[in-house]
């Protein structure tokens, strides 16, 4: 029996280190998630609360990318 092919995630590009200083982004989360993290970010400036979903996309690549990681020392 074989596992299905894991769904091909495409990490979206690495902000500039100005927009990246600009909206405060923590040096721990400067990888390839940092885009979703300043949208998420965005929203919560707007005043909303409803940024579930931005949330929940940076969690998924910040898990995505941990478990790649987490592969390649296996």
């Amino acid at each position: 029996m074989t596992a299905a092919p894991a769904e091909k995630y495409e990490y979206p590009p690495i902000p500039s280190q100005q927009e990246l200083d600009e909206h405060d982004v923590p040096f721990l989360h400067r990888d390839q998630c940092s885009s979703h993290l300043i949208n998420y970010y965005k929203c919560l400036d707007k005043g909303t609360s409803f940024c579930n979903k931005t949330k929940d996309e940076f969690y998924k690549c910040q898990y995505l990318l941990l478990k790649e990681r987490l592969d390649k020392h296996t």
